[in-house]
């Protein structure tokens, strides 16, 4: 089933927005990658790791109604230097992702926008319109977090 209706426009921004966290964080090393500008701000790694799982659960799980196995501490306890390709682990986290993403929305019911979607973190409920703009605009805020952090990188 090929995306269509507002299932598209909200799938190719939720990957642009993820994929310029990627770009950002794009050929630095694990050390960089675990590197935070100041105390009790994130790090790259953990940018990249929590922006594919939230916005992956927002869709997936709290949009479509499919659980996801996720630990949102765990994203936020991750390090870069715990892997032997950190990069390559982000990618293929990613593509996992991305691909849950399509086929969420992909078999998504017409009145799944209509809602109502629980949303944990919010404690409330939402119609699918309004988690799609929220789930957005949360990572949209981390795409600025990390081309902040990027600058930041390249400057030291």
């Amino acid at each position: 089933m090929a995306l269509d209706g507002p299932a598209l426009p909200a799938f190719e921004t939720a990957c642009d927005l993820v994929e310029r966290i990627l770009a950002a964080a794009e050929g630095l090393s694990a050390q960089q990658l675990d590197t935070a500008p100041w105390d009790d701000s994130s790090t790259m790694f953990v940018l990249a790791t929590h922006a594919i799982s939230a916005t992956e659960w927002n869709f997936v799980e709290v949009l479509a109604g499919e659980k996801l196995d996720r630990s949102r501490q765990a994203e936020f306890d991750s390090r870069a230097a715990s892997f032997d390709d950190p990069q390559g682990l982000l990618a293929e986290r990613w593509a996992g992702a991305r691909a849950a993403i399509e086929s969420a929305l992909a078999g998504l019911a017409d009145d799944a926008w209509d809602g109502p979607h629980y949303h944990m973190f919010m404690d409330r409920n939402l119609t699918g319109h309004e988690l799609v703009v929220r789930a957005l605009s949360h990572t949209a805020e981390h795409v600025g977090h990390a081309e902040m952090t990027r600058q930041w990188l390249d400057a030291q």
